[in-house]
């Protein structure tokens, strides 16, 4: 897989453009702990938007493929789609004029690139070409999910809501229109993303990791950890354990 930076006109509503390609001799599966980002993917002979996965995303790959995509910074395609982010929560629909040309002519020329650095200029040069308004409810949610991955403190949506200023019901309706998931989502999955990485690379236990992200109930971090990650923090501090 790869990936590349966007230009900085662009960077404050695209994270990355990024590629894979894959050629098996047997099905296989790949898992992905989903971001609260939309993403546009080119693949074959279809342009999609592929909106936020709530569940841990799950892809099969067979045979040989590739895909071409642009991850948005989470509530910056919202501007660009034009209708409330939650309708793309969990499921794809086809890419029309959104980016500001027909989708087939987009798909056309970025495959006919030669090489993914040029697919990203072809891509990045329709984005700038299509910009849409300044929209400060879009900014606004993009930095509140900002700040919840980086700032560990903030573990809960109360805890947001007071860094914040603003009601639970604002930042409920601002997440819900611009990211495509609820505050709460958001900061369970950074957190649970926070919780596998300590039980990767520390030496803290389950229930020490648990208590630092501010869980007192242990069944309730177990609960939420296995619906995200697909296995209890035990087990996966075991096969992390034994990896090292």
């Amino acid at each position: 897989m790869g990936r590349v930076s966007p230009s900085s006109e662009l960077s404050p509503f695209v994270e990355h453009y990024w590629w894979v390609s894959w050629d098996v001799p047997e099905p296989q599966v790949a898992d992905v702990l989903s971001y609260p980002s939309i993403h546009v993917t080119f693949e074959g002979k279809d342009a999609r938007i592929v909106g936020v996965v709530r569940a841990k995303f799950t892809r099969r790959l067979e045979g040989r493929g590739e895909v071409f995509a642009v991850k948005f910074r989470p509530g910056m395609f919202r501007p660009w789609y034009g209708a409330p982010a939650i309708r793309l929560t969990n499921r794809t629909e086809a890419l029309g004029r959104e980016l500001g040309a027909p989708a087939s002519d987009l798909l056309a020329a970025i495959f006919a690139a030669p090489d993914e650095l040029t697919r990203a200029k072809v891509l990045e040069a329709r984005l700038c070409a299509a910009l849409p308004r300044f929209d400060a409810d879009a900014e606004l949610a993009r930095d509140l999910v900002e700040r919840v991955r980086t700032e560990p403190v903030l573990n809960s949506v109360a805890a947001l809501c007071k860094a914040s200023g603003l009601t639970p019901r604002s930042v409920q309706r601002l997440f819900r229109d611009y990211v495509g998931v609820g505050p709460k989502w958001v900061v369970r999955r950074f957190r649970l993303q926070e919780a596998a990485e300590l039980l990767e690379t520390s030496d803290e236990t389950v229930v020490a990791v648990a208590a630092r992200l501010g869980y007192f109930d242990q069944a309730h971090f177990v609960r939420d950890f296995k619906a995200v990650v697909g296995e209890t923090p035990s087990e996966y501090l075991r096969r992390a354990r034994t990896r090292r």
